[in-house]
């Protein structure tokens, strides 16, 4: 019954299925185990190794192209071992690395070892490929102001004022490639003429010191595009005048400057041209002015609501003082006042006179006398200081005049706090 049973089995066409693979199983793994024969296998995609030095480092060295690549080397070994091999078990590495102690281009040969040196198999080729080149160099990042080299037309009568979404780029990368660098501008183009507002995306280029782009893929910018925006506005040609400060009343100054340019450009919105009828210089200070001729810049005080187009924002100016005269007049101190004091301070003049320099007509100056004159000691500055101080002394010559005080003056206040 016994041997019906087995033939039986041998019959069953699963158990012959599963006797057969249990049985092709245990004949691979013994022949693997005892194939004394070696087979060869390439192993791909081994990370290379590149280690600079703790100098190099330490002086700002970093490698910037080619630390990215990976070696492929063939090993030999029975079939487990082989079938086993990844290529973390493999170290390529670049062992001149270590030398490289400036910056520049590094052809560096590649050796590789076993990760352990246990392990059942061996490295019988050369790792391919044997050789890579390095670019090393210092980090270094620079900051440009971005120049406009957008190409656009602006209807007549009007100025487009163009403002970028960003004011400056920065740029990073190797030392030797960022210092190629110049300048940075935005390109961009916009067709017809501009006569309302706009706007364009513009690419941000490189530039070197000749003007021609640079193309470089080591470098890094901090925007790679930037909107360019166009505020186009209607501008008007004005007349510019100067202002004074301390001007005597009928001092009229026409007759005595020139001014160059007399008129510049200016854009702001239409409601704000209409009402410019002109655009003052920064004040000229008349206590500063002798009786001589003077040629000096002075700027525009251009309002806040204008832009100017003109070509400078300065404009020479010519004044002729020569033909006036001086005098000389003592002040004494009970024609000076007060101004600016904080309550609760009282004070006394140590000072009993101050000699002044008057300049003007002749005729005018030899008849003003010190009561023409306002004498103010200016106590704006005094701020719980007590005791005695040294204080400015504004003069102005009183009513209708044509003659100034030159020069600049101080006298001893003592100032104390009321009880």
């Amino acid at each position: 019954m016994k041997r019906n049973r087995f033939t039986r089995l041998f019959k069953n066409n699963k158990f012959l299925l599963i006797l057969s693979l249990i049985i092709s199983i245990a004949i691979w793994i013994t022949m693997s185990l005892s194939d004394t024969n070696d087979t060869n296998a390439t192993i791909n995609d081994i990370p290379i190794q590149i280690n600079l030095s703790d100098d190099a480092v330490d002086n700002g060295l970093q490698i910037f192209t080619g630390n990215d690549q990976k070696a492929s080397v063939t090993v030999s070994g029975n079939r487990l071992s082989i079938g086993s091999i990844s290529n973390d078990d493999i170290i390529v590495s670049a062992p001149t690395a270590g030398t490289i102690s400036t910056a520049g281009t590094y052809p560096l040969s590649l050796t590789a070892k076993k990760a352990n040196s246990s392990d059942r198999f061996e490295i019988v080729s050369t790792v391919s490929p044997s050789v890579i080149t390095i670019f090393v160099d210092q980090f270094k990042e620079s900051d440009f102001d971005i120049i406009n080299k957008i190409t656009y037309k602006v209807s007549k009568g009007y100025h487009a004022v163009v403002t970028t979404s960003a004011e400056s780029i920065t740029v990073s990368g190797p030392q030797s490639e960022v210092e190629k660098v110049a300048s940075v501008g935005i390109v961009g183009e916009i067709s017809g003429e501009l006569k309302d507002n706009t706007s364009l995306e513009c690419d941000v280029k490189l530039f070197d010191n000749s003007g021609s782009v640079i193309t470089s893929n080591l470098l890094t910018l901090s925007d790679e595009k930037v909107t360019a925006n166009f505020s186009v506005l209607p501008y008007k040609e004005v007349p510019v005048k100067l202002a004074f400060k301390n001007q005597p009343s009928e001092l009229n100054m026409d007759y005595y400057s020139n001014i160059l340019p007399d008129t510049i450009k200016i854009a702001a919105e239409q409601s704000v041209l209409d009402k410019l009828t002109s655009i003052s210089t920064t004040p000229i200070d008349f206590n500063k002015l002798k009786n001589k001729s003077y040629d000096f810049e002075q700027k525009l005080d251009i309002p806040s609501k204008c832009v100017n187009i003109s070509d400078t924002d300065t404009v020479d100016v010519k004044l002729n003082l020569s033909s006036f005269k001086t005098k000389t007049l003592k002040v004494s101190s009970e024609y000076f006042t007060m101004t600016g004091l904080g309550d609760g301070y009282s004070y006394s003049i140590d000072t009993d006179s101050l000699n002044i320099t008057l300049v003007g007509p002749r005729s005018e100056l030899s008849r003003i006398t010190e009561s023409d004159l306002n004498c103010e000691i200016d106590g704006s500055s005094i701020d719980g200081t007590i005791g005695s101080i040294p204080l400015p002394v504004k003069f102005k010559v009183d009513g209708n005049s044509s003659c100034w005080v030159t020069g600049s003056y101080k006298v001893n206040v003592n100032v104390d706090k009321n009880a």
